[in-house]
């Protein structure tokens, strides 16, 4: 049996400020939800992998892709 790795990134912010992020994590394909309360939009991201090494490489390019908005 495999073991099956998983994490959960959440970010929280305005509504303006969340859509250039989903429209990332559609165009990359992560899936997300969204949750609305408020002014406060809150984005889950669920990143799954059976290597832990590549889970790690699947976090830091999702981070990767979200830098590129500082930019």
């Amino acid at each position: 049996m495999t073991s099956n790795h998983h994490v959960v990134i959440a970010w929280e912010g305005s509504e303006k400020e969340s859509l250039p992020l989903q429209s990332i994590l559609r165009s990359e394909g992560y899936p997300f939800s969204v949750h609305e309360n408020e002014e406060i939009v809150r984005i889950e991201v669920q990143i799954e992998n059976e290597s832990i090494r590549q889970l790690r490489d699947d976090v830091d390019a999702l981070l990767v892709h979200f830098s590129s908005l500082e930019d």
